[in-house]
């Protein structure tokens, strides 16, 4: 056997450079990086927003190893083993072989995405989605979110659903303390109650507001709702719509945090929504029904399934000669509160809103909803309601009655 030894005029360095070259494992773990040096690269190669995605692309390629290519670094991190080195050299026919087979997927290259989805906004705009479930609270008042957006991005406010309904007890004849009335309407006792409510972001971030204690987003949100009952099926008075309600609103919304250094403080709510509201029902005398409030809301997530919401309100006052409606807190009360509950899935949700005047005379009123998504499509639910008390409708204020409805509901 005849042994070759390196030319004496060959640098010595030279000599170490072919030996390294001549073993794939040196290759190899020369180019291994720690999990904090491979996320390092990644930052350091994309740092610009504009590379976002190849940004994300190369931290998932972190959590797996790959071949080196074209002289780059691959990222892996130091507990991923190289391939063993082979003694004997692989003929072309058989790298190919290798190459052409599928790659095996390991449990540790299964992992959760953590980038962010896009999904349609009430125009066509395209919308940031995080990939993190939120609670109810802040999906709904986008608490968590720093995003300005345009006025004309609309999003649900209160429910919005068609549903047909049926009543115990129809208010033939309305009247009031002020608005006396002997003409009977003539009405049904099957409706289709339907109402649209939607609400736009006019400013965020708002200056000092954004600067006291606990406060973590604060916006202003112009938001409007309209609820009518349509006598649909009575043919025998042209089925006409007996009553529309009129609520638009300005709300100041602040996001609280709950927790202070580290524990989490019950007492604190998650959210504070500070509004002024006009509700009206548009009719002529006998029938007019109107009045103003200003409410502070406060809500509670208890935990993943229970929110809590108590809204105390005061009414602004009127000129008596102008007062549709004089008694209407005695019957409406000075506030109201919710309870929600969703499940695990987040495909079925039910809510309880109370209201009562905590007098000797009770004249209280409940409501239960009840949501369920039947279908792929998260926005479309079946849903179903029970109400029982006074104030089903502004000119129902001072009428009892028991109601129960079911249709469909759109969005939360």
């Amino acid at each position: 056997m005849t042994i070759h030894t390196p030319r004496k005029d060959l640098p010595l360095v030279a000599c170490l450079g072919l030996i390294a070259l001549s073993s794939p494992s040196l290759v190899h773990s020369a180019e291994v990086l720690s999990f904090e040096q491979a996320f390092f690269e990644c930052k350091q190669r994309y740092p610009s927003d504009v590379d976002a995605d190849k940004r994300l692309a190369c931290f998932d390629r972190i959590e797996r190893p790959q071949s080196a290519m074209g002289g780059n670094q691959t990222l892996v991190p130091v507990d991923v083993a190289a391939p063993a080195a082979t003694t004997t050299e692989m003929q072309p026919d058989e790298v190919a072989a290798q190459e052409s087979k599928p790659k095996e997927v390991t449990a540790k290259e299964i992992v959760p995405k953590t980038s962010a989805k896009t999904k349609q906004g009430f125009f066509g705009r395209s919308i940031e989605a995080p990939a993190t479930p939120l609670s109810f609270l802040e999906r709904k008042w986008r608490l968590n979110s720093t995003e300005d957006w345009d006025i004309s991005d609309l999003e649900t406010h209160r429910l919005n659903y068609i549903a047909v309904v049926n009543t115990n007890d129809t208010n033939n004849v309305a009247a009031t303390a002020s608005r006396p009335n002997n003409v009977s309407r003539n009405l049904d006792h099957n409706d289709v109650k339907f109402q649209l409510s939607l609400k736009t972001e006019l400013m965020h971030n708002l200056p000092i507001v954004r600067d006291l204690p606990w406060v973590t987003s604060s916006r202003i949100w112009a938001a409007y709702t309209q609820q009518s009952y349509w006598q649909v099926f009575n043919g025998d008075e042209s089925r006409p719509i007996r009553e529309s309600n009129y609520s638009p609103e300005i709300i100041m919304s602040l996001g609280l945090n709950d927790e202070i250094n580290g524990k989490h403080y019950g007492v604190i709510p998650r959210m504070v929504n500070l509004g002024i509201m006009h509700e009206s029902n548009g009719r002529s005398q006998p029938i007019s029904r109107s009045w103003n409030r200003v409410y502070l809301e406060s809500a509670w997530q208890l935990n993943d399934a229970y929110t809590l919401s108590v809204r105390p309100w005061w009414r602004i006052p009127e000129k008596a000669s102008e007062d549709d409606n004089p008694d209407i807190e005695k019957y409406m009360g000075f506030g109201d509160m919710t309870l929600r509950w969703d499940n695990y899935a987040k495909n079925t949700a039910a809510s309880l809103l109370v209201r009562n005047n905590f007098r000797s005379d009770n004249k209280g009123y409940a409501k239960f909803d009840v949501y369920y998504q039947p279908f792929k499509r998260d926005n479309i639910k079946l849903y179903m309601m029970l109400s029982n008390g006074y104030g089903e409708s502004l000119v129902d204020y001072n009428h009892s009655q028991t109601m129960f409805g079911l249709g469909f509901a759109i969005g939360e």
